[in-house]
């Protein structure tokens, strides 16, 4: 008599009571002596439960794991305990995948910051392949020596992966992928920027060019020495970062010992000089200033409702919550100046007048009501960008830019090396959309020649990766199924809070997949 457990019927748990033939072997020399009758279709040999059942524990712990799967899979009535579900996960088999053509391989975080391995994706069927447990050049090349056949290797530009594709398969066209490529040129251009931005400042400064008027706001003095400590305290970051480079430790190293970003390390050693804080405006008023002038309208026609104004303004194409108005209409109605005499008004006005008459500026109604208590009405310049931002404008399409944006990427073009350095990456960007391989060589040969150092630096290295270079721009292959998968790979360890070890995670990635 056998008992197995099987599905649950009305959320009730069911055994079956199976009654099978036994035979005894007359042979005394046989080495088995009894021979029970087997039901391979209904239950598997020893097994507690149904085959069918087996397999719904099999589906919950793919997509559960252990204790979630469990805890669902109690409410239905089946009692099981986590571990059952993990020891499904790890025997079950794997899929049977023939070597593709083309793969893509890219790293991921076992442990943020501190271990990392390797996915491998079928580029053909954007279907993952395999887990390794390292990024080594090793590790990678030893896996491409047992898949002989591969044709096509896309990666991003991470030194490992280029030396073990060469060595596990040298008859392999490697592709760099081209975001990868994009992204290296942006950060070029904003090291270029931020070795620059000090002399932009004041060049800016000493053109003079009036672009707004505004009420300074006072600062008290503990808002002053605030700042300024802080200011000191990076300013020390800044020479003990420079230092330690300047000795010969590399980045990486530099941000461990100093407990720092390695973005934030790489950002001083470039700079140049202490790349100061840039002045920024509130993400709030950039959301709202397309509904600004309609906002203020309706707030000296009397309608003081945050939330009747935010309705209205989400009907006009507004996306963001109702806290962003609150915000706003509580600091516009306690501006200082808002309610001014008439006299004071008119005063403003004409003096607004006069600045739009010889300036040719014209003022929003948000920068004519701006004030604050004691201050008196000034011309100032329209604080520089942050280097990021002005690392964008040197980017961007320029078909793209609006008239302001294009008065200042002339302004910024007006500094040779970031004159070189626009040319060149447009002339990089239209190669890379349009895949134009022939016009490769022309443009490493125009870096080179650039009196630009890090425009240099960087086709010298697009020169040692000259072949994947030259394939990223004739075959259409990328690292974008590759990054798909590596964001279902963060999904899957985050279902399991990330106490996985590495053969768990692989069995069931690879198995879900």
């Amino acid at each position: 008599m056998r008992s197995p457990y099987d599905l649950p019927s009305s959320g009730l748990s069911v055994h079956l009571q199976l009654s099978v033939r036994r035979f005894r072997c007359q042979n005394e020399d046989c080495p088995r002596q009894t021979f029970v009758e087997r039901l391979p279709e209904l239950v598997a040999v020893s097994a507690q439960r149904t085959v069918r059942l087996t397999r719904l524990l099999y589906a919950f712990s793919l997509a559960l794991s252990g204790e979630a799967g469990a805890r669902l899979l109690l409410d239905a009535g089946i009692l099981t305990s986590p571990d059952t579900l993990l020891r499904l996960v790890k025997g079950g088999q794997l899929p049977i995948t023939k070597t593709p053509k083309a793969i893509g391989v890219d790293d991921f975080a076992l442990r943020r910051g501190q271990t990392y391995g390797t996915i491998i994706v079928d580029l053909s069927t954007h279907r993952p392949i395999d887990l390794l447990p390292e990024r080594t050049a090793e590790t990678l090349s030893q896996w491409l020596v047992e898949h002989p056949g591969i044709e096509f290797i896309s990666r991003d530009r991470s030194s490992e992966y280029m030396r073990g594709a060469t060595e596990g398969a040298p008859q392999a066209q490697q592709v760099l992928d081209r975001w990868h490529v994009l992204k290296n040129v942006r950060e070029v251009v904003q090291r270029i920027v931020n070795r620059n931005h000090a002399s932009l400042k004041q060049r800016q400064k000493d053109a003079g060019v009036i672009v707004r008027a505004r009420y300074k706001k006072k600062r008290s003095s503990s808002e002053i020495a605030a700042s300024q400590v802080a200011r000191l305290r990076r300013q020390a970051w800044y020479e003990e970062v420079v230092e330690l480079y300047r000795q010969g430790n590399s980045i990486a190293a530099i941000a461990q010992q100093l407990q720092m970003s390695p973005t934030t390390v790489r950002k001083f050693v470039y700079a140049g000089a202490f790349p100061e804080r840039s002045a920024h405006r509130s993400r709030r008023i950039v959301r709202l200033e397309p509904y600004l002038p309609y906002l203020e309208q309706r707030v000296q026609e009397g309608c003081e409702n945050a939330s009747l104004l935010w309705q209205e303004i989400c009907q006009q194409g507004f996306t963001h919550g109702y806290k962003v108005v609150n915000t706003w209409l509580r600091e516009y109605l306690e501006k200082p100046g808002r309610n001014s005499s008439q006299q004071e008004i008119a005063k403003r006005q004409a003096f607004f007048d006069v600045v739009q008459a010889e300036q040719g500026v014209v003022f929003s109604t948000e920068e004519m009501m701006e004030t604050a208590q004691g201050e008196s009405l000034s011309l100032v310049v329209e604080p520089l960008e942050s280097p990021r931002h002005l690392t964008w404008l040197l980017l961007r399409d320029p078909g793209s830019l609006n008239v302001q944006e294009q008065q200042k990427l002339a302004f910024l073009r007006e500094v040779e090396a970031l004159n070189t350095t626009y040319e060149l990456v447009q002339r990089f960007f239209e190669m890379v959309r349009e895949q134009q391989a022939d016009l490769l060589d022309n443009w490493l040969q125009a870096c080179e020649k650039s009196k630009v150092p890090d425009l240099q630096t960087f086709a010298e290295g697009l020169k040692r990766e000259y072949s994947a270079m030259k394939g990223a721009l004739q075959f259409s292959y990328s690292n974008g199924p590759v990054e798909g998968q590596v964001n279902k790979l963060k999904y899957v360890k985050r279902s399991m809070y990330g106490r996985e070890k590495f053969a768990l995670l692989h069995q069931r990635f690879l198995q879900a997949a």
